[in-house]
């Protein structure tokens, strides 16, 4: 009887565990190495040189200019820096509606170090330390952060619903699918009209 009973304590405290309810977090305030989603291209820059205590000229920035359909001038996407034998990769999205002063913004934030157990442990620990914990919970190997998760902790949270974190080995990133949409939307816009048949 006492087996019987200890199976049925474990199992509810493993369900309780596993099926946890989600956590909502606002991940737009996070930041990786300083940066946060949203910023300017200098803010993002002056941030990133002040948390890695690195020169401007560290930094490596996109070589081949692209255009940025919004205002029409030709812009870094990206930019990468490396110290330490870790790698940071902000990418940048044209600004909408339009900012001739300040075009682009930071659409998402890449960290990632080479893959080891060590660093995986490490990576895992600073980021629970720093984030708190996940939004899908502590069960399995990827956590994620966001405002608006998934009722069910494994599916984690949804793709295109605002500022995402996400932790997985050796690699954590920040995202922010709906910077890209407003691009998308400005050029279905640009390029909609009206039947004239």
């Amino acid at each position: 009887m006492r087996v019987v009973q200890g199976i049925v304590v474990l199992f509810v405290l493993v369900s309780n565990f596993s099926f946890a309810e989600p956590r909502s977090v606002d991940a737009g305030e996070f930041d990786i190495a300083g940066v946060k989603l949203g910023m300017r291209l200098k803010d993002a820059v002056a941030a990133i040189t002040a948390k890695l205590d690195i020169k401007k000229d560290e930094i490596e920035f996109e070589k081949f200019l692209r255009p940025n359909p919004v205002t029409k001038t030709k812009e870094p996407y990206y930019l990468i820096v490396k110290k330490g034998g870790a790698s940071i990769t902000v990418h940048m999205q044209p600004k909408v509606p339009r900012d001739i002063e300040d075009p682009m913004l930071v659409s998402s934030v890449i960290y990632e170090q080479p893959w080891t157990q060590e660093n995986v442990r490490a990576m895992k620990n600073m980021a629970l330390e720093k984030y708190g914990e996940p939004s899908n919970g502590v069960v399995g190997s990827s956590y994620q952060w966001c405002g608006k998760p998934h009722s069910n902790p494994g599916f984690g949270c949804f793709e295109f619903e605002g500022a995402k974190l996400e932790y997985s080995g050796t690699k954590l990133q920040l995202t922010n699918f709906l910077y890209q949409q407003a691009v998308i939307d400005f050029m279905n816009k640009r390029i909609t009209s009206k039947p004239m048949f």
